[in-house]
C-alpha cells in the first residue's frame, strides 16, 4: 500500500464514523473530551457546536485538538469558520449524515462549525501493507510529509 491508498482509506473511515470523542485543552493545560457528530470532507473534518461551550473557548485559546473513533487517532489544528450554513458541502452531508442534529441544531443563531486540519494519526490493529501476520499494529501517519510507518506492538 502507498500512502495515498492509506490516506483514502482514513478518509473513508471519516465518511463512516457517526461520532467521535473531541479533545480540546485549555490555557490551564486541562483536558476536556466529548463526543459529537462528525462530518468531513476528505481530509478536513467538520464539527458543530453552540458557540457559548467551553470548547470554543478551548480553541481559541489552543488550536490543538485530537479526536478519536473506533480504531483512528487523529491529532490536528482546529479553527472557528462561522455559522455552519456558510459551508454548503457541510449542509449537504449533514442532511444525509446526521439529519436530525440538521433539522434541530444546525439553523440556530449560536451555531458555530469547527474545522480540522489534521496533521497525524494513528491508526490501531490494522495492517495495512498485510505483512505482519498474527501480530497487532499501530500505523502511524504524517499527513504534512504525507509518511507513515507501521510498528508492531508488543501487547495491545
Amino acid at each position: 500500500m502507498n500512502y495515498l491508498d492509506l490516506e483514502n482509506n482514513i478518509i473513508k473511515a471519516l465518511e463512516n464514523a457517526m461520532i467521535c470523542s473531541f479533545a480540546t485543552v485549555n490555557k490551564k493545560g486541562e483536558v476536556s473530551a466529548r463526543n459529537m457528530t462528525i462530518v468531513n470532507d476528505g481530509l478536513k473534518i467538520y464539527l458543530q457546536t453552540d458557540n457559548t461551550f467551553d470548547k470554543i473557548k478551548d480553541i481559541k485559546e489552543n488550536q490543538n485538538i485530537a479526536i478519536n473513533f473506533g480504531a483512528y487517532s487523529i491529532k490536528g489544528k482546529a479553527k472557528i469558520v462561522g455559522h455552519p450554513t456558510i459551508n454548503q458541502t457541510y449542509i449537504d452531508k449533514m442532511k444525509v449524515k446526521h439529519e436530525y442534529t440538521y433539522k434541530h441544531y444546525t439553523n440556530l443563531a449560536n451555531e458555530v462549525l469547527i474545522e480540522i486540519t489534521p496533521f497525524s494519526a494513528k491508526v490501531w490493529g490494522i495492517d495495512f501493507e498485510k505483512k505482519i501476520e498474527n501480530q497487532e499494529t499501530i500505523t502511524e501517519v504524517n499527513f504534512i510529509n504525507k509518511t507513515y510507518k507501521t510498528t508492531v506492538c508488543d501487547k495491545m
